[in-house]
């Protein structure tokens, strides 16, 4: 088996970005922007499926019980979903989990960086990989990495979400959307906006300008579930 160096690295996997729910199985779901039903399915909330990304036992029923690093897992999940039938999903992060042989690998930056194969199926339990489709498959990985923003360590910090200068990052507003720039929280933004405050008002009191206010009213359906 080949092993990643992430696995030797100094990395404290009990960091908030590890260990601390941010999100319920819906935000991710509508973060990753997959059915509901399918997120279930990879949460291991269906009875013949097992847990595909990282998710916490809920302390009380609706809160939040993933970490960051399992959504960002779940957006790889995501990507593969794309590139393969839904039957071969879990084999191909199976097998990523154990080439790399280090926790998150779906987490991980150098899975594309270092480790981009495409997977066919080559009998009912095995995949292989297809050498001359790698071009393509890397492409398609780098794309969903563009809403990651990741540390040294090649583990993401926070994940950018459809709203411009806004992210989920554990470290500020107990991971809820946040203006990256001066951490102003979007749930805030919305009650303002909900309870009548112009927008000249709102940029005054949360430091912000014209277009970020408008960006946060243009997603407010959308946010006012995720933020």
């Amino acid at each position: 088996m080949i092993k990643d160096e992430e696995a030797s690295m100094d990395i404290d996997y009990e960091e908030p970005r590890f260990v601390t729910p941010i999100c319920t199985v819906q935000d991710v779901a509508d973060l990753v922007g997959m059915p509901l039903n399918t997120v279930k399915a990879w949460a291991g909330q269906r009875s013949s499926r097992r847990q595909m990304f990282t998710r916490n036992p809920q302390d009380h029923r609706g809160w939040p019980s993933v970490p960051l690093v399992g959504l960002v897992e779940a957006n790889t999940l995501r990507t593969l979903r794309e590139m393969l039938a839904p039957s071969e999903v879990e084999a191909a992060a199976l097998w990523i989990r154990q080439r790399f042989d280090a926790p998150f690998a779906l987490a991980n930056k150098r899975l594309v960086t270092d480790g981009a194969y495409a997977y066919v199926r080559e009998n009912r339990s095995e995949l292989y990989r297809v050498k001359t489709s790698q071009h393509a498959f890397v492409e398609v990985l780098e794309d969903h990495l563009k809403p990651l923003i990741f540390e040294e360590d090649d583990y993401p910090v926070a994940f950018e979400v459809r709203i411009p200068g806004v992210a989920i990052d554990p470290r500020f507003n107990a991971g809820r959307m946040t203006f990256v720039r001066n951490r102003v929280p979007v749930f805030a933004v919305l009650g303002s906006l909900a309870g009548g405050d112009s927008v000249d008002e709102v940029m005054q009191q949360y430091g912000l300008t014209p277009q970020e206010v408008a960006a946060v009213d243009e997603h407010r359906e959308w946010a006012a579930t995720a933020a």
